[in-house]
């Protein structure tokens, strides 16, 4: 599954309050998601940036250190309904190309037999 969010600001950093993005995000996944099904968010407050595919509901919250984010699995299926990116900022910094754009890979299906679910605190 991929995440195409929308383009950030002038700056390279997330995109500019009252600005809206210049495209949908899309999230495709073996005809699963649709651009439609993406929903984006981006929290200027607490710098983290926000993508739900379908409607919010809640979901079980695991780290995905690899990417440094945070994925959200639904509690019985384990398919991935969404991510948060604390600290997008730097986030951004790291993993956006030229243009700003970045790309977020996530299995359609959360792989939790290889999950640590032990409460350990990412170092990222």
């Amino acid at each position: 599954m991929s995440t195409m969010p929308p383009m950030p600001g002038p700056s390279g950093g997330p995109p500019p309050e009252g600005e809206p993005p210049e495209g949908p995000a899309s999230a495709v996944g073996a005809g699963t998601h649709t651009p439609a099904d993406s929903m984006t968010r981006y929290d200027k407050e607490r710098d983290v940036y926000h993508c739900s595919y379908g409607i919010p509901a809640p979901a079980l919250t695991v780290l995905d250190p690899q990417r440094e984010l945070v994925v959200r699995v639904d509690r019985h299926s384990f398919a991935v309904v969404g991510f948060s990116i604390p600290d997008f900022t730097e986030w951004h910094k790291k993993h956006a190309d030229e243009e700003g754009n970045f790309d977020v890979d996530l299995p359609a299906v959360w792989p939790m037999d290889q999950t640590d679910v032990s409460g350990s605190n990412a170092s990222w």
